[in-house]
């Protein structure tokens, strides 16, 4: 039964890919955001984890606010999750149409300089067309994420993310390919807004301690490579602004544990500025703070 469902979902997927062919990207992103709103009205559980997070968050806002931001965020994953699908109808020549950037001289100075290259963002904006639109611009990188479940779906989506250059790396094999990576001049980019269990440091993270990641770090301190912050953010007309910000300085002189610490928290607050301005475009629905520093993780 599990193969049966596995061949369905893949083929579920296999047509929407090759209906965002030929549809117009801007039907698809409509179809997405009623996707995210239809979702939201059937998931509340994570309508919840939504809602409470962002209030938590962001204490100033008022209830009509806080319901608003939350009902756009639901409607941008939903947008974003299907433009996916269509973006690789985008190449070099998207540039100044359907991408925009800020800051890429950032960029291609660190690839420039021979030391290695980590990008890091969230789970904000459309990291999927930042990463994409990267390899088309002769910036190949190596891309962690976790597998998924099914084998077949997988297999797709890895297609997809590499369509312009680019290498998937899985988590388990992670530090060791992205060494190797940065060694062999491919930038690393890394997601730091997830909940890193005990694997994590605690930082700050809208006033609240967060276990987060520090493999940004303890990589830039082992390798001597370049951390460069990146995001993106939608324009009225539909495309989008990819702006990569100047480099995070990392002291290689500094205590090991103290300098990782301190990087860590540097990046995640380069994060939470980034939601600060444009909040409807970051995921609310992930429990950030589920790990307690000096307890069990909450599940």
């Amino acid at each position: 039964m599990k193969r049966l469902r596995y061949l369905l979902e893949a083929a579920a997927f296999a047509v929407l890919l090759g209906l965002s062919r030929v549809i117009p990207r801007s039907w698809i992103r409509k179809m997405g955001r009623g996707l995210g709103a239809l979702a939201r009205r059937l998931n509340s559980r994570h309508r919840t984890i939504a809602l409470t997070n962002l209030q938590t968050a962001m204490p100033h806002l008022s209830d009509d606010e806080a319901l608003e931001i939350t009902h756009n965020c639901w409607k941008h994953f939903g947008e974003i999750l299907l433009d996916t699908l269509s973006v690789r109808r985008l190449g070099p020549d998207s540039v100044g149409t359907e991408v925009h950037y800020e800051g890429l001289e950032h960029v291609q100075n660190a690839y420039g300089s021979g030391r290695g290259v980590l990008l890091f963002s969230g789970h904000f904006g459309h990291w999927e067309l930042i990463a994409l639109m990267q390899g088309h611009l002769g910036l190949p990188l190596s891309i962690v994420a976790r597998p998924l479940d099914n084998p077949y779906l997988e297999k797709m989506l890895t297609a997809l993310r590499g369509s312009s250059g680019n290498i998937l790396i899985y988590k388990r094999h992670a530090v060791r390919a992205m060494v190797k990576s940065l060694r062999n001049s491919i930038g690393a980019a890394l997601l730091i807004d997830q909940d890193a269990r005990e694997e994590g440091v605690f930082v700050p993270f809208f006033g609240r301690p967060a276990s987060t990641t520090p493999t940004l770090a303890r990589l830039a301190l082992r390798t001597g490579a370049m951390i460069i912050p990146m995001y993106s953010v939608p324009r009225p007309d539909g495309s989008w602004t990819i702006i990569y910000e100047p480099p995070v300085e990392v002291d290689p002189e500094a205590d090991r544990i103290a300098e990782t610490h301190r990087v860590t928290a540097l990046c995640t607050a380069k994060l939470e500025g980034w939601i600060r301005q444009r909040p409807e475009l970051w995921l609310w629905m992930h429990r950030r703070w589920k790990s307690v520093e000096g307890q069990e993780r909450i599940d």
